[in-house]
């Protein structure tokens, strides 16, 4: 792996585990997103679906409820992993989790009806790694699905290192990733942005997790804004160098392509 790739996403690893901490995951788009990405990655009952970047449980936990299919779920981070080991306690019998890196991929060829993540290839800098590995592990006819933030028109130079210091997330623009779908060799590939709703979006997190579970993710930042000097640092340089228009060219978009 070049350097430049290990930097960047070991420098990601201390938002992932902030995140992990509160027992948060998220993703534009929210509960919309997953729907639609389930819907055009055809993932239905019965088959075997790998979630590459699993977070802390919440779109398992919905496949296995909703669809009644067979999941494993993966994540970077064992923090991840505990968190949604919890989430789907007692139905370990139809789920797999497992820490797990989406560029080395633990799983022989061929083995999923579908590979699908949710706002993750924005944190690689070498994204076609990621790609390449997804299809490898897909059945031919199975399908690859992601959901990433995309820029709806191109960013302004401050807006787009904002993202890259604070989150580490370089997003693309549609063409642009579904260009990678193309590249990695999936066929029929289809997909497109939509702006950000941000009434949605919070709708969409209640949907995930509950007001009872958002509850709990804001008692565990504020604790951790007390204890952790990390997080102080972090939440800080996020809040207060907030550019003008952020979201004014960011929105999210759901691509999928089949495996010939």
């Amino acid at each position: 792996m070049a350097s430049e790739e290990t930097g960047h996403f070991e420098e990601a690893r201390g938002y992932f585990r902030f995140l992990s901490q509160i027992g948060l995951t998220k993703h534009l788009g929210s509960m919309a997103a997953t729907r639609r990405l389930i819907e055009m990655a055809h993932v239905t009952n019965g088959q075997r679906v790998l979630e590459v970047g699993c977070g802390v449980g919440a779109t398992v936990a919905y496949l296995d409820k909703s669809v009644g299919c067979r999941v494993i779920g993966v994540d970077l981070l064992e923090g991840m992993v505990q968190q949604a080991r919890k989430r789907v306690d007692g139905v370990h019998d139809r789920i797999g989790l497992a820490a797990a890196d989406a560029r080395r991929l633990p799983f022989r060829d061929g083995c999923f009806d579908a590979v699908i993540m949710e706002s993750v290839n924005v944190f690689f800098t070498d994204k076609r790694k990621a790609m390449g590995e997804y299809v490898r592990v897909t059945k031919p006819g199975g399908y690859v699905g992601i959901t990433e933030m995309t820029w709806l028109e191109p960013p302004t130079p401050e807006i787009e290192a904002y993202y890259k210091r604070t989150v580490y997330a370089k997003a693309l623009e549609a063409e642009r990733w579904r260009n990678l779908l193309r590249e990695a060799g999936l066929n029929n590939v289809s997909g497109s942005a939509q702006p950000v709703d941000m009434s949605q979006e919070a709708r969409g997190r209640i949907g995930r997790y509950g007001c009872r579970g958002m509850l709990r993710v804001l008692a565990r930042t504020l604790g951790l804004l007390f204890k952790d000097r990390e997080t102080r640092r972090f939440l800080t340089d996020v809040t207060s160098s907030l550019p003008r228009d952020l979201m004014r060219n960011i929105g999210y978009g759901v691509y999928v392509g089949r495996k010939g």
